[in-house]
């Protein structure tokens, strides 16, 4: 009796399975996968891109073809009006929860992106996590057109070139949905995003980050450039890792010295002085000596100690770069305002309305302590006078 029941049961578990899969074999064969999306703005109407997964035969499966991608494009006057209309040039449903890049176009930035935050943060089918960009100099629906080298699916060439980048060259921040909400939503901080841009290298089309369009609230204020947009990654307060400083050589300023980021963590404090609001940045940093392009024998301590510095006073004149040029837009993208809310509600209860314009005569003091660590095992250079 007991092997009988124990029989059923194995049955009836094995029956629900063969449902299962076969109703999700019919919703497979009823859906196509959305990679990465974008939104542009052209003729007084929103413009809806889509990046799906071209589907592929068990024989070019079974032959390594390169996976393809179909980029379609709907106009409407709003934004679920465009991705509901994919359905009349499309047999199968988009999955929009799969999409992983969102892609907004500059024009789109431009004319104030209220109206797509709140199709985003409404939408119960896009990722919170999904990364989002912003394109430049072309409309986003080009970016996701562009054929990447390594990866076939351009939304997620993007993804990986961000973060990737952060680890080697260390210049920008990846930022997500959700972040970018929380900045928008937060009194005190501002959003910011990288951009993408369309560039050719020997008559093909690539991808590239570079820089990072600032917003102050929901409107487009201006962009950092490559500097700069390093100078916003240090004064990260949580603790970031990897990146590279290059430095002149001690002694031969037409040579140079790589030095590899360790950690780096930033610490901020509002001061109230004389009735004149503060901010006072003090930056711990560590790294490595990774290569040199000058002959001169470089690694002694006194070199040790010139290099930390030169080290530190780049990472400060970067960062005050960074500072003057959020303060012409401004717009606090560093979130200080929320940390004088935090520090003190009641300085922030006068201060809160007017935030922008003080925030724009911010007195800012920066400090960075760096320590190079190790030179990897070598003590000189192999380079030949």
């Amino acid at each position: 009796m007991k092997y009988f029941k124990l029989a059923l049961v194995t049955a009836f578990l094995l029956g629900c399975s063969m449902i299962i899969i076969g109703c999700q074999a019919r919703e497979v064969d009823q859906t196509t996968i959305a990679i990465g999306t974008a939104a542009d703005w052209s003729e007084d109407s929103f413009i809806v891109t889509v990046q799906l997964a071209q589907a592929t035969t068990q024989e070019q499966s079974s032959s390594q073809a390169r996976a393809q991608s179909i980029v379609l494009s709907e106009r409407g006057q709003t934004l679920s009006e465009c991705a509901r209309r994919m359905t009349l040039i499309l047999p199968r449903l988009p999955l929009w929860f799969h999409a992983n890049t969102l892609v907004l176009g500059e024009d789109l930035a431009k004319r104030g992106i209220t109206d797509v935050i709140d199709f985003l943060s409404r939408n119960i089918n896009i990722r919170k996590n999904s990364m989002l960009v912003m394109a430049r100099g072309a409309p986003a629906a080009e970016i996701l057109k562009v054929e990447t080298p390594l990866e076939p699916h351009s939304a997620v060439a993007i993804r990986r070139i961000l973060e990737t980048q952060e680890n080697q060259t260390g210049i920008y921040v990846p930022m997500t949905l959700e972040d970018f909400l929380y900045r928008l939503t937060t009194p005190g901080i501002d959003p910011v995003l990288p951009q993408v841009k369309i560039i050719t290298n020997k008559d093909k089309k690539l991808l590239k980050v570079d820089g990072m369009a600032v917003f102050r609230g929901p409107e487009l204020a201006g962009e950092l450039n490559e500097t700069e947009s390093q100078g916003f990654r240090f004064l990260s307060p949580e603790q970031i890792r990897g990146g590279l400083i290059v430095i002149p050589a001690p002694g031969d300023d037409n040579r140079y010295v790589t030095v590899e980021l360790i950690s780096s963590q930033a610490s901020v404090k509002p001061v109230l002085e004389e009735g004149q609001l503060r901010i006072m940045v003090e930056i711990n940093a560590e790294g490595n000596f990774y290569d040199q392009t000058s002959p001169l024998p470089l690694l002694s301590l006194e070199n040790f100690n010139y290099m930390e510095e030169l080290t530190a006073r780049q990472m400060e004149q970067q960062i005050y770069q960074t500072v003057h040029k959020t303060q012409q837009y401004q717009a606090d993208i560093f979130g200080w305002g929320r940390l004088v809310n935090a520090h003190d509600p009641t300085i922030w209860a006068q201060v809160g309305k007017d935030w922008p314009e003080i925030f724009a005569q911010l007195d800012v003091t920066v400090k960075v302590n760096f320590e190079l660590r190790r030179t990897y095992l070598n003590d000189r250079s192999f380079l030949i006078k």
